[in-house]
């Protein structure tokens, strides 16, 4: 009787094993294992899409009427030029940083709250210096020969990533503030809207050649800030961290003899 309730109880998990194509089980139950390589893909796919964006973007002029004029012509296919070589560096940022995180080892705290944040914000970081460094050469060039060269590009696809970081972020504003350190806290608050650039002067002109020179000092800037961030962050998480496990496992620091 005892042996035949137990081949009934277990009937469900004796058909589960024997159905055809079944792997269901063990991806749901290593899922967690997984999401390290899941985000790696979804940053790999993300990576191309934003390349074909990116060019599809800086190209339209050529199908939308908005070529220009004159020498309007060639200020727009120099524009073309410098962006859709600027758009395959830029991609690369973001598949390196899917890479990167594809590698993970750490469980899904570690990862949410250290590897993905910090992976981020360097994503960011990156794309803002390439960003205003490309900007910076077609500013040059503007300077240089009075040509009219785009300084934008197609960046509003950041806003896509800042999920990722918004919330470690938030509680490291939230630590500062409570220890006082709301200044600090201000550092990642505007993170976003920080821009050191400036507008391109008159061809060759004194002013011009400081506005370019400043384009130049906000790439190092941004740099700059993006490491200032990090170490702060690095900081704040290595207290939380270290304070998560003393609640865990709490002692008080004395030496006994």
């Amino acid at each position: 009787m005892k042996n035949n309730l137990k081949k009934v109880l277990d009937l469900p998990k004796t058909i589960n094993g024997k159905l055809p194509m079944n792997n269901f089980n063990s991806m749901v139950e290593g899922s967690e294992q997984n999401i390290a390589k899941w985000t790696g893909t979804f940053y790999t796919v993300a990576a191309f899409v934003i390349l074909i964006s990116s060019l599809l973007y800086v190209l339209s002029p050529i199908w939308s009427g908005g070529m220009g004029e004159g020498i309007g012509i060639l200020s727009t296919i120099l524009s073309m030029i410098i962006w859709v070589y600027a758009a395959f560096p830029i991609a690369q940022v973001v598949r390196s940083t899917g890479d990167s995180l594809a590698e993970s080892k750490s469980g899904i705290v570690d990862f949410v709250f250290r590897d993905l944040a910090i992976a981020n914000i360097k994503l960011i970081g990156y794309v803002a210096t390439l960003v205003a460094l490309f900007g910076a050469i077609c500013m040059t060039l503007n300077w240089a020969t009075t040509l009219s060269i785009s300084e934008s590009f197609m960046t509003n696809w950041t806003a896509n990533v800042d999920y990722a970081y918004t919330l470690p972020m938030a509680a490291v504003a939230a630590l500062t503030e409570m220890l006082h350190l709301e200044f600090i806290g201000g550092i990642f608050a505007d993170w976003s809207n920080w821009n050191p650039t400036s507008n391109a002067g008159e061809a060759w002109t004194t002013n011009g050649f400081y506005a370019v020179l400043w384009e130049y000092v906000g790439v190092v800037a941004i740099l700059a800030k993006l490491y200032v961030s990090l170490a702060i962050y690095y900081f704040f998480y290595g207290i939380v961290s270290s304070l998560v496990k003393w609640i865990k496992s709490p002692y008080l620091p004395f030496r006994t003899s």
